[in-house]
């Protein structure tokens, strides 16, 4: 799994914290940084989900990649 992640250079969302959500008076490429984090995020809890069984699927579902 680390080897798919790193080589779609996504590895960094299962070791770097949920960074804070940008307040409204942000520059934009901090709203631009948050927002690619939440993406990867999604992309590899979706990989993670795809690739266990659907029983810890089930289990799994709300857990987020960090």
């Amino acid at each position: 799994m680390r080897i798919v992640l790193k080589q779609k250079r996504k590895e960094y969302v299962i070791i770097k914290s949920v960074p804070n959500e940008p307040g409204t008076n942000s520059p934009r490429a901090s709203k631009d940084k948050f927002e690619k984090h939440m993406d990867d995020m999604l992309d590899d809890g979706c990989l993670v989900l795809a690739t266990i069984t659907l029983e810890l699927q089930k289990q799994q579902e709300c857990v987020v990649s960090y």
